[in-house]
C-alpha cells in the first residue's frame, strides 16, 4: 500500500508540476489574476489527472496506516516519495542533481534500511 501510495501521490505531483511549469510562475499581483491563472490550469484534463491521482493516494494511504505502524510508514513513504520525485524529476523536468540530493538520497536510503529491519 505504501508504495501504491508513493507511486500515485509522485505522479500526480509531478503531472502537476510539469502543467504549471508550461503556464508559468504563479505571481499574486491581484486576486483576479490568481483566479484567473488557476480556472485555466483546472481546465487541463492532466491536471485533472493529477489531482485525481493525489487523491487515489489518499486513499492507498489510509490503508497503509490501517495495517502498518505510522513510525514506520511515514518515514518510508517520504523518503520513497523524494527519490522517486527527484529521479523523474531529473529525467523529465530538466531539473539537476546537486550533491545535497545526492547526500540526502542516500541518508535515505540508509534511513530506509534501518527503519524496514
Amino acid at each position: 500500500m505504501v508504495l501504491g501510495y508513493v507511486v500515485f501521490n509522485s505522479l500526480g505531483a509531478l503531472i502537476i508540476k510539469y502543467e504549471i511549469n508550461k503556464m508559468g510562475e504563479i505571481r499574486f499581483r491581484s486576486f483576479r489574476f490568481v483566479t484567473s491563472y488557476f480556472t485555466e490550469l483546472i481546465k487541463s484534463p492532466l491536471i485533472i489527472c493529477g489531482i485525481l491521482s493525489i487523491f487515489i493516494s489518499a486513499f492507498l494511504w489510509m490503508m497503509a496506516l490501517s495495517r502498518l505502524q505510522i513510525s514506520i510508514a511515514y518515514p518510508v513513504a517520504v523518503g520513497l516519495n523524494f527519490m522517486v520525485v527527484v529521479t523523474i524529476a531529473l529525467l523529465f523536468l530538466g531539473e539537476q542533481l546537486t550533491l545535497g540530493k545526492i547526500i540526502g538520497i542516500i541518508l535515505i536510503f540508509v534511513s530506509i534500511f534501518l527503519l524496514t529491519r
